[in-house]
């Protein structure tokens, strides 16, 4: 229950961020905000909230891959290619075809895009599950867990080649500007951590979640590293990996104090709701940013909080009209039936069989 309340929390704590860190920054490029207080404000929640975002979900996706590995690799593959390369392409395509009409519209000549690309070019903001999808194929190749019943998931030899991966990783990311290989290495660096902390993690799965004291030390680390880090540049340099890994902490530890808060659980719920959001989140801002804007607003900090709760309530509304149209999963919001009976029929018979390792069938 508490592995799961961490993961729940941290899940919904980096979903709210990529939220904001659009919002924001489609504020600073337009040049909206002047030297002052407030630029300065603004710039450091861009940097935090990117350092935070992208890196703890990846992290929590590669946290959870060790445990769906040791049940089944084709059951992953099949998995991957379901939740998430299909979303993917779905939602890539229908967001360049609202691009052709937007510029139709407004009289904008676009340069025309091959769909042949989407295999090595993703479209704005699907590079995350194009880079995850990379992410799940490099674990299935290079990790090889141990049965579930075995004390420690990974061998040495696999810690070493992963903890390997990691620092190429890292160092690809932070000293290149290759487009999506230089993302993709990023959130590999950030994936692989996830699945060489999983042992540790199972191990402490079952203690006391970290309460009060623990999220808010992490949190004030996370602001001020990010405070410091914040002049030395984007979130793609050597600095920004300490500050990366704080924020991962910090979202963890305070996303599980918020579910076991009852005031604050709707937060969480954020968690089952992160692929429409993220999904949808950056046609809601630009969608809410030209209404401002026709309306003569400019005001960074009024594009900011209305970008934010547009970016998070327009996915969830449409989520909830596919959800009862029923084609929430052919919209690539949920899991397909035939993925979530699987993973159903697995826990339910690890439940009643303790001690015994549980295959699923692929």
């Amino acid at each position: 229950m508490v592995k799961e309340e961490r993961i729940r929390g941290g899940q919904a704590i980096s979903i709210m961020a990529i939220v904001c860190a659009e919002a924001i920054r489609r504020v600073v490029d337009a040049g909206f905000l002047q030297d002052g207080h407030v630029a300065r404000l603004m710039k450091i929640l861009l940097y935090a909230a990117s350092t935070l975002g992208y890196p703890t979900l990846f992290f929590l996706f590669g946290l959870s891959t060790v445990a769906c590995l040791q049940r089944s690799r084709t059951h992953l593959l099949k998995s991957a290619a379901l939740t998430v390369l299909y979303p993917y392409l779905l939602w890539s395509i229908l967001q360049i075809g609202v691009q052709w009409v937007v510029a139709e519209y407004r009289g904008h000549s676009l340069q025309q895009i091959e769909l042949t690309r989407l295999a090595w070019a993703p479209v704005g903001q699907f590079w995350f599950l194009y880079a995850l999808f990379i992410c799940q194929i490099v674990s299935c190749i290079a990790v090889w867990p141990r049965p579930t019943t075995s004390a420690s998931a990974l061998t040495v030899a696999n810690r070493c080649v992963i903890s390997a991966l990691v620092v190429a990783g890292a160092i690809v990311a932070t000293r290149s500007h290759w487009g999506v290989v230089t993302m993709t290495c990023w959130g590999l660096a950030f994936f692989l951590s996830g699945m060489l902390f999983a042992s540790r993690w199972d191990r402490q799965s079952e203690r006391a979640a970290p309460g009060f004291r623990v999220a808010l030390a992490t949190g004030i680390a996370f602001t001020a590293a990010a405070t410091i880090a914040q002049p030395f540049g984007d979130y793609l340099n050597i600095y920004s990996l300490p500050v990366s890994f704080l924020g991962i902490a910090a979202a963890i530890s305070i996303g599980t104090c918020l579910a076991t808060w009852r005031s604050s659980r709707w937060i969480v719920s954020l968690c089952s709701l992160w692929k429409p959001v993220y999904l949808l989140h950056v046609l809601a801002i630009a969608a809410t940013w030209s209404a401002l804007l026709a309306f003569g607003i400019s005001r960074p900090v009024v594009h900011v909080v209305l970008g934010i709760a547009a970016g998070l309530t327009v996915p969830i509304a449409i989520h909830l009209i596919t959800k009862r149209a029923g084609i929430a999963a052919w919209a690539g919001f949920e899991e397909p039936t035939a993925v979530r009976c699987e993973d159903t029929k697995v826990s339910d018979l690890a439940a009643r069989t303790p001690g015994k390792t549980v295959k699923s069938r692929a």
